[in-house]
């Protein structure tokens, strides 16, 4: 991912991080929430017009991964729906 919609310094405040000790680890974790949301929804997301709802879907998947780094993912549900609006069909 070339082009992260989001960045560390947003998801430390979402998740309540007070140093940048983890940031590797966000900037990574955040790519991974990014690819995932461009591999549902079938869409490259870009800085300057990546919808807020996409983006607070992002942050809300980075949290999730972050907090339940064991896999027992919570916040799932709520990535899909919020991005399902963005969701191309293919037939």
């Amino acid at each position: 991912m070339v082009n992260p919609v989001i960045f560390p310094q947003q998801v430390r405040e979402w998740c309540r991080i007070d140093d940048t000790a983890e940031d590797a680890l966000l900037e990574t974790l955040i790519a991974t929430a990014q690819e995932q949301a461009e591999a549902y929804t079938g869409k490259v997301f870009l800085p300057m017009e990546c919808p807020v709802s996409v983006k607070q879907a992002i942050a809300i998947f980075v949290a999730d991964l972050y907090t339940n780094r064991e896999g027992k993912t919570v916040g799932e549900a709520t990535f899909y729906r919020i991005l399902s609006p963005y969701r191309v069909s293919v037939l």
